[in-house]
């Protein structure tokens, strides 16, 4: 049993063959069939204008003048190829050329009787005869008072020439489907190539090599853009697995020291006789540290859920204006313990479909941060505006500023500035809060001015109505 290959560059060949082939026979049937109809329309012309010769030179010289002319063609021809009759209104011949190459040849009475009778000028046939081996096309014309021409002449010639263009025809068509099949093969490999070439870097990628990437220039939209679209792609998972990277290393850097402070805790308080305060004092140290790591893995794991949006989580109508005011309030001991001037402008009655604890959570963490990294006597302020199609909510402090560099890396997990690295916090805060925002279909900005201020700007979608 024969196999065929199931590759697109198969099948596309032989669409492609199958397609060319069938115009072509197409185009090569048309052909034909008009070119047998031209011939027959010539034949058909050349013998009505034998008719109208004949007529004029019977109205010239009479039936002695046609005989003339008729003696002079038949010696100038051939008789096997064509002959000549002179029929009366009856139908009876009066004088006719060499008949013996057309051996059954009958008037057609009923049909002379209707010219004479309806004063036709000619009327046209298609007969075959024994003694010829193609048809004859035959003419009866009225070219005279009570007298009647017959005109018969071979197709011979003609069905010589359509077989010829016929073969003709099959030869080309013969040379054309090889032709065809390789030009198809060509186009086929051409259109494939570009994915071909996604297909090797793939492999690479899936080998290791996370800096292949697709580096042809197709002139197909269609390919090009496979082509963009997998570099985008490749680009993304190197980009997500070189963050993988770092977000493990960091992982591991932040557990190591709860569990070398909870190692140093219990082997302090194993290496040496203890009184039962000593043990207390031991499992509360050790009790906090687990407290922290604990910590550390539930914001990891609801920063995970929040990007990925498989949180259980409901929206709910929620009053942000409420929740912001809300947010300002709690912190508001923690700025007058720093002396740091807190402010707020929010407009009121401002509403969004979300989650109140994720929310919470998010102006949480702002909040914190812009307390925790500005100096006493600094400021903090809080401005929240809408309009009917989005909430903007904007934290501004005057604290130390992020440097250039770092504030496209801000928002990454376990990414933490060389100046805040001596502030208590595992570098989430800010991840979370990118992240819940995205889950809500917005966005965190952030622009800064190192040692004089930062502005982080929440947008989110609004569901309330811009006040009249």
């Amino acid at each position: 049993m024969i196999t065929l290959p199931k590759t697109l560059s198969f099948r596309l060949t032989l669409w492609y063959s199958a397609a060319f082939v069938g115009f072509l026979l197409c185009a090569l049937l048309a052909l034909y069939l008009s070119t047998n109809s031209i011939l027959n329309g010539r034949m058909d012309d050349d013998l009505r204008e034998d008719i109208a010769e004949f007529r004029i030179l019977f109205e010239a010289g009479g039936t002695q003048r046609v005989i003339d002319e008729i003696e002079r063609e038949v010696a100038s021809g051939n008789d096997s190829s064509v002959f000549l009759r002179l029929l009366d209104r009856e139908g009876g011949q009066t004088y006719a050329s060499d008949l013996s190459h057309w051996t059954g040849l009958a008037t057609n009475r009923t049909l002379v009787q209707r010219l004479v009778d309806e004063d036709s000028v000619s009327e046209l046939r298609t007969t075959k005869f024994s003694s010829q081996d193609f048809e004859t096309r035959t003419i009866y014309g009225v070219i005279g008072p009570d007298t009647i021409l017959h005109i018969g002449e071979s197709m011979e010639q003609k069905e010589e020439f359509m077989e010829l263009l016929l073969a003709i025809f099959a030869l080309m068509f013969m040379l054309v489907i090889p032709l065809a099949s390789a030009v198809g093969w060509v186009m086929a490999r051409r259109a494939v190539q570009g994915v071909e070439e996604v297909t090797r870097a793939a492999i690479d990628i899936e080998r290791g090599a996370l800096d292949r990437r697709v580096s042809i220039k197709a002139q197909d939209a269609e390919i090009q853009k496979l082509a963009d679209t997998f570099n985008a792609m490749a680009e993304r998972i190197r980009t997500l697995i070189s963050e993988m990277r770092e977000m493990i290393d960091n992982i591991a850097h932040d557990l190591r020291s709860p569990l070398t402070r909870i190692r140093a805790i219990l082997e302090s308080t194993l290496s040496a006789p203890a009184s039962t305060e000593e043990f207390q004092a031991a499992a509360a140290n050790t009790l906090e540290e687990c407290d922290r790591l604990m910590q550390l893995i539930n914001v990891i794991l609801d920063v995970a859920e929040a990007e990925a949006g498989v949180g259980r989580t409901i929206m709910r109508e929620v009053d942000i204006s409420k929740l912001t005011a809300d947010a300002c309030e709690l912190f508001e001991p923690v700025a007058d313990e720093k002396c740091v001037q807190m402010s707020t402008k929010i407009e009121p009655d401002c509403r969004l479909q979300g989650d109140r604890q994720n929310l919470q959570r998010m102006l949480a963490n702002l909040l914190d941060n812009a307390l925790k990294y500005t100096p006493a006597r600094g400021k903090v302020s809080v401005d929240l505006a809408h309009n009917s199609k989005q909430i903007e909510i904007a934290v501004t402090d005057t604290g130390i500023g992020i440097p250039a560099p770092d504030r496209h890396r801000v928002f990454e997990r376990f990414f933490r500035c060389d100046q805040s690295r001596s502030k208590e916090g595992c570098g989430l805060g800010l991840s979370f809060a990118r992240a819940v925002a995205r889950a809500h279909g917005g966005e965190i900005h952030l622009s800064s001015a190192p040692d004089i201020s930062s502005i982080f700007t929440i947008t989110l979608p609004s569901s309330c109505h811009p006040p009249g």
